[in-house]
């Protein structure tokens, strides 16, 4: 069993989730009844602070200890812009905390999302073709 597995299972869980909001932005349904999508947001967010936990508390210490530089240095990397990301998911929750707030902003709801589920796709591809691989290794 590698060390990441279970960092990757998480992955695997957020890009399900991911997956089932990205079904659901249609926004004249959304117009009509958001709380479906608001309810999968909220268990998506529960997910993304789980794993986001776990990275800080577990990964990033034990990699940022590493005595290989290179290990370090992505380390530190990788947190710093975790802070960023996590700020920015953040700020869209704490925008679209309502249905209504969706409802009466579909559209909008619908271009932020995609936007933030772009960078966070792209973020968990890196983690695991980069991170997680140098985390393996490294032991």
């Amino acid at each position: 069993m590698a060390k990441t597995d279970g960092f990757r299972a998480q992955h695997d869980d957020i890009v399900g989730a991911v997956k089932k909001i990205g079904l659901m932005l249609d926004p004249a349904a959304l117009a009509r009844d958001a709380s479906e999508v608001r309810k999968a947001l909220s268990q998506l967010s529960g997910k993304l602070k789980v794993h986001l936990a776990m990275e800080d508390k577990s990964l990033y210490p034990s990699l940022m200890s590493n005595p290989d530089d290179k290990v370090k240095m992505l380390a530190t990397r990788y947190a710093s812009e975790m802070g960023s990301l996590s700020a920015t998911f953040g700020s869209y929750s704490a925008k679209w905390t309502t249905s209504t707030s969706i409802q009466q902003n579909a559209a909008a709801f619908i271009d932020e999302t995609r936007k933030l589920f772009d960078v966070l796709a792209k973020r968990i591809q890196r983690e695991n073709t980069e991170l997680y691989v140098l985390a393996d290794r490294a032991g």
